[in-house]
This record gives structure tokens, C-alpha cells and sequence, in this order.
């Protein structure tokens, strides 16, 4: 039968220990401190095991925390670009108030004496004329005071820098059928055209003024009430917003 290298090494120092004349409390002492030796070395040995282990464990956490890091750097860069797009935008938002602001307060005495309105319309600033004021019913020649109210607005709007107006016919649902006019669309193009030639005489710049007709499908009141049909018949400039303000699109 093999024996283990201990029992050997034990057996080898019994023997030798026999032959040598050692005292029996001196032999078993020394077998002892051999068994403690054993222990210490098994004891050691676990520990490395375990120590080997939990360096395996830190290795991991310290692999996972590194993607963490990374991730929260490119996370960072993202929220910065971010707030930074927010500032731009929060920027020309208040740009564009103050031209709203800058507007009404040239416009003001026009507003009281209502001869228009400003407002806030899908997004945009839009000067409204009524039609009553501007032309006669199913016409496109200008009354006298539409041309006043128009001198007044355009010495407003030629000032205004960097900034396109559309000016936007519009009528309501009741048909016309003229020869000159034979639907709403002509109708509304029509006093569109006539109202942006007489900026242009005024001095607006023509490279930034437009013309429109909406016809009758863009009403701003119930065209089942002589009333809504009457806000629905009206002139509006409508200022376009500058490229630069719209969002950055990537492609």
C-alpha cells in the first residue's frame, strides 16, 4: 500500500527519531509542531483560494465600473449638447417675443382703434385686418381707409429686419361665382395680391413679401352664424419665422 508523503516524513522522524535515542516528549513534540505545520499549510492554502477568488470578483466590478464610467462620459456629453440646444432655443424663443412685444407697442394705436388685431396663431405672429375695412363685399379694390390703415402698417413692418410676411387672403363659406371671381380661392388670392403690391408701394421690401388664398378652409370662426362668418372674412400679414430659428434637423 502507498503512503502519503506526511505519513512517510512522520514514519521517516518516528524511526529516526527511535534510532537516534530521542526522548519520547521531544519526538512527540516535534510531530506535533510537523501537524501544525500541515494545518497552517491547508489553512494557507484556502486562503489563497479564496483570495484568488475575490480578485476575481474585484477584476469583474472593476471591468463593469469601467462601462459605467464610459457610459456616464458619453451621457455627460449628450445632456451638455443638450442643455446647450435648450439655451439656443430658449434664446430665440425670447427673441421672438420681444419682436411680438416690439410689434404691439408700435401697433398699439391701431389696436385701439381697431382697425386690426395682433395674435399668436399655430405658432406664428399674425397682423389681422378685418375685410370691412380693406374692400367693399366680393370685391379687390381697396377702400380709402384700408389704404390708410395699410400706409400705417406698412411704415411699421418695413423697420422690422432679417423677417418674410405672407399676406394671407381669406373668406367665408358662402360661394361666389363672378365672372371675374368664379370661386373663393380666386377671390381670397386676389385681395391677397392687391394688399402686397400696396406694401411694396409703401416701401416693404418686395423680396420679403408673399401672397396667399386660403379661400374659406382656414376659418377662425363658426360659419354657421353671420357673426363667425364676418371674423372669418380678413386680411392677415402673417411674419415668418427666421431659418435660424427653426430646429436643427440631422440627416
Amino acid at each position: 500500500m502507498r503512503r502519503s508523503y506526511p505519513s512517510v516524513l512522520f514514519f521517516s522522524i518516528a524511526m529516526l527519531a527511535v534510532a537516534c535515542g530521542i526522548p519520547e516528549d521531544k519526538h512527540n513534540a516535534v510531530l506535533r509542531d510537523l501537524q501544525g505545520c500541515k494545518t497552517t499549510l491547508a489553512a494557507t492554502k484556502n486562503s489563497l483560494t479564496t483570495a484568488e477568488g475575490e480578485r476575481n470578483q474585484l477584476k469583474s466590478k472593476l471591468t463593469a465600473l469601467s462601462a459605467d464610467r464610459d457610459a456616464l462620459a458619453k451621457r455627460y456629453g449628450a445632456t451638455k449638447k443638450e442643455i446647450e440646444e435648450l439655451r439656443k432655443a430658449r434664446a430665440a424663443a425670447e427673441a421672438r417675443s420681444q419682436v411680438f412685444r416690439d410689434l404691439m407697442k408700435r401697433l398699439q394705436d391701431m389696436i385701439s382703434a381697431g382697425k386690426l388685431k395682433v395674435e399668436i396663431r399655430k405658432g406664428r405672429m399674425i397682423v389681422k385686418l378685418d375685410d370691412k375695412i380693406l374692400f367693399d363685399p366680393a370685391k379687390t379694390k381697396l377702400k380709402e381707409a384700408g389704404k390708410e390703415a395699410l400706409k400705417q402698417l406698412a411704415a411699421v413692418l418695413k423697420d422690422i429686419s432679417k423677417r418674410d410676411f405672407l399676406v394671407a387672403g381669406h373668406t367665408d363659406n358662402v360661394p361666389i361665382k363672378t365672372r371675374k371671381y368664379p370661386s373663393n380661392w380666386d377671390l381670397s388670392a386676389a385681395r391677397a395680391v392687391e394688399v402686397v403690391k400696396f406694401l411694396q408701394n409703401e416701401g416693404v421690401d418686395p423680396r420679403h413679401l408673399g401672397a396667399a388664398g386660403f379661400s374659406e378652409h382656414d376659418p377662425v370662426g363658426d360659419n354657421s352664424a353671420e357673426e363667425g362668418r364676418r371674423t372669418n372674412r380678413r386680411i392677415e400679414i402673417v411674419l415668418m419665422p427666421n431659418i435660424e430659428e427653426l430646429p436643427k434637423i440631422d440627416l
